[in-house]
């Protein structure tokens, strides 16, 4: 054979190949449609679950089911809690509750990314979380899905484990032989956990590993107990509390009475029941958290020191209250990355204090009242939220911090979008020229007069900075104060988004949290 005929040859079947190959691919594609067209039958699909927390998850791959041009999605969640889907304004029940809710929805192809509220039961009243969920279309596969992927069959114990990727503080093993019996859901908080065990014991888990376990009154500490736990009785009584920021959550709770000593400032205290509950003797103040009166806590017999994160720079001040016998709880709420999850530490409290009925109320209900102080509508408004320190310097909140979750709630933007978020500082302090590029162009201004309360008028205002005149809020007279503590009023949350947004849409007069300048 001729080297020609032999080149020939390859050459025709190097063709054949590519073109076998071809076809295929496209045999492959026509067996994996992209849309509900030449579909029919049971399939499996990889999906993804976006929202909440991520502390629950749903089973992938899915079932997708295709019959007269339409396809029906099952939604196993790994939670039994919800008994009630939102998809398109239309309610669906589930199928099956059993270890995991079930339920099936429509969806239009098979690379639909599909917006849902889904009603968790977890509460002391209902609560519908916004979730996404988004099918890849390019794993789609004939049959039902496989033995390997969650299922409704998952028991209490597997429910509970759903979000331990999102939780890796989360550590259920209690050394002893106390049952596990499920996790209480949360909506919006990360830096605590909650477990459930057979006889109402309850387990906390915080972000800095520090584990609690809630002990029913009238019951004991079990044998072989890991030491690392500490074991504080419900309903907490004669504690110690040394956190500011979650006086009103106590407060909320009508549970003053419990707090025997506190390290809160009653001169600059903005709850009046703890201020007047240190009026009366009834509670004493003890100085600062950083170097209490030690004598005085061990003579009030305070069993339990409720500190914020500060108690970190001081190990010090903590170790001598463990000396004591006090066991040292953190709030790790201003470690929240949303405002909502902030204000969920009240549920942690409400276990703590044996309140927790009237926890969960307040949360579900205030939850539902951002909802609808921000209308779910958004603005293109953005928000500058400052003060001038006695340097001269602007100190602005990151875009990450609580203030600008609420502003962000209320439908408004941050002016300062880019200073990302950090655990260790919720402001950054800016030079003024590379301040005011970011704030002259924003439409609306608020003075942080929590931090400087000199700022009352447009004058002392502008007496602050030359540039400050040339900001499009102050020439537009769209500048504003708080009028209280925010950082004390974690509850009033949906007040403040209220008053957020109606400043947003044209308030021209004081409101209850923001007053304008003039």
């Amino acid at each position: 054979m001729s080297r020609s005929i032999r080149t020939s040859i390859s050459r025709f079947s190097a063709a054949l190949a590519i073109l076998l190959a071809f076809l295929a691919a496209g045999l492959s594609l026509a067996g994996c449609s992209r849309d509900s067209s030449g579909l029919d039958g049971t399939y499996r699909i990889d999906v993804q679950l976006e929202g909440g927390t991520g502390r629950v998850s749903i089973a992938s791959p899915a079932k997708l089911v295709a019959a007269n041009g339409q396809l029906t999605l099952e939604v196993v969640w790994s939670s039994d809690s919800y008994d009630l889907m939102v998809v398109d304004g239309q309610e669906y029940s589930p199928a099956s509750t059993k270890g995991g809710s079930v339920f099936d929805i429509p969806v239009d192809s098979v690379d639909a990314t599909v917006e849902v509220q889904a009603r968790t039961t977890r509460m002391s009243t209902p609560h519908l979380i916004d979730y996404t969920i988004a099918l890849d279309g390019s794993s789609l596969e004939q049959g039902s899905p496989g033995q390997d992927a969650p299922s409704a069959d998952n028991d209490a114990a597997d429910s509970a484990d759903a979000g331990e990727d999102s939780s890796p503080y989360r550590d259920i093993d209690l050394g002893c032989d106390l049952v596990h019996t499920g996790a209480v859901e949360l909506a919006y908080a990360t830096r605590f956990t909650v477990d459930e065990f057979e006889g109402g014991y309850r387990l906390i888990c915080l972000a800095n590993k520090d584990r609690f376990l809630i002990v029913p009154q009238g019951a004991g500490a079990p044998q072989g107990l890991d030491e690392d736990i500490a074991v504080i009785t419900a309903p907490l009584e004669r504690a110690y509390h040394a956190a500011s920021n979650s006086v009103c959550l106590i407060d909320q709770l009508e549970v003053i009475d419990a707090i025997t000593a506190t390290s809160v400032d009653p001169q600059t205290c903005s709850i009046e029941s703890l201020v007047g509950a240190v009026e009366s003797g009834s509670c004493a103040y003890v100085g600062s958290y950083s170097s209490p009166d030690y004598e005085r806590l061990a003579q009030l017999g305070c069993t339990v020191a409720l500190e914020n994160t500060m108690i970190d720079h001081r190990p010090d001040t903590r170790k001598k209250l463990q000396d004591l016998g006090l066991i040292v709880l953190t709030d790790l709420s201003s470690n929240e990355p949303t405002a909502l999850g902030r204000l969920e530490w009240i549920r942690l409290y409400g276990m703590l204090f044996g309140r927790e009925a009237q926890a969960d109320e307040f949360f579900s209900s205030a939850c539902k009242s951002v909802e609808r102080a921000s209308q779910g509508k958004g603005t293109d408004k953005t928000v500058a939220f400052f003060y001038i320190n006695e340097d001269g310097a602007a100190v602005v909140r990151r875009s990450g911090d609580y203030v600008s979750q609420m502003i962000s709630m209320a439908g408004g933007q941050t002016a300062f979008s880019d200073l990302g978020d950090s655990e260790d500082s919720s402001s950054v302090t800016m030079e003024m020229e590379s301040f005011y590029a970011q704030v002259r162009d924003a439409d609306f201004i608020i003075y942080n007069a929590t931090v400087d309360n000199s700022v009352s008028t447009m004058s002392d205002f502008l007496a602050k900075n030359q540039l400050l005149a040339n900001t499009k809020a102050a020439r537009e007279g769209n500048v504003w104060r708080c009028t209280s503590n925010m950082y004390q009023q974690m509850t009033k949350t949906p007040q403040i988004v209220s008053d957020l947004r109606a400043m947003l849409e044209g308030a021209d007069s004081s409101l209850t949290y923001l007053e304008k300048l003039s």
